[in-house]
């Protein structure tokens, strides 16, 4: 006959046993997937520019732009890149790449790295989905107002979402802003 001591002793075992099973294998795979992130990272900073060595991913800058975190990450030739995020979206945080042109005026592109807004709707943000967030590359200061339509800027919108365009548009315009005055 089983006592409850016994019982609670394999459990403590079992639960031993596998703990000790699932840190092998995360400490096995550790590297691995340190490395697919960062492939992941810097292929989303060559959509932007085909020409980023992975190295810049090495030296980030924590710095604020309107009193909000933001890395930044200059390249040997004088682009910048900035990761920032934006909570004024229609579910939340929207996590964006801002690459600026080495003149600190124009965008050489953007990119969303990661959001929760609604499928089939503010997901559109997204290159994959649709391609509304191309329309920023080779935008700048001198030429553009970054705000959407609706609210008096140059930035067109799509079709049932504003809050979102309309986050990612002003979010977009104060690090061009803050990039130009650092120059």
């Amino acid at each position: 006959m089983k006592t409850p001591l016994t019982a609670a002793l394999r459990l403590a075992t079992f639960a031993a046993v596998t703990f000790a099973a699932v840190s092998i294998a995360w400490f096995a795979a550790k590297s691995r997937i340190e490395t697919q992130e960062r492939n992941a990272k810097i292929a989303q900073y060559r959509e932007i520019n085909p020409d980023i060595a992975p190295a810049l991913l090495d030296h980030p800058e924590n710095i604020e732009i309107e009193g909000n975190p933001a890395q930044r990450y200059t390249a040997a030739d004088g682009s910048t890149y900035y990761q920032t995020s934006t909570y004024k979206g229609y579910n939340g945080e929207i996590k964006l790449l801002i690459g600026i042109a080495p003149d600190h005026q124009t965008l050489l592109g953007v990119r969303v790295l990661a959001h929760k807004e609604t499928p089939g709707l503010g997901d559109k943000i997204e290159a994959r989905i649709h391609p509304w967030i191309l329309q920023f590359a080779g935008k700048g200061l001198a030429n553009t107002r970054f705000a959407v339509k609706k609210d008096g800027g140059d930035i067109d919108s799509f079709t049932g979402a504003t809050i979102t365009p309309r986050a990612v548009a002003n979010q977009i315009g104060s690090v061009l802003r803050a990039a130009a005055q650092q120059e």
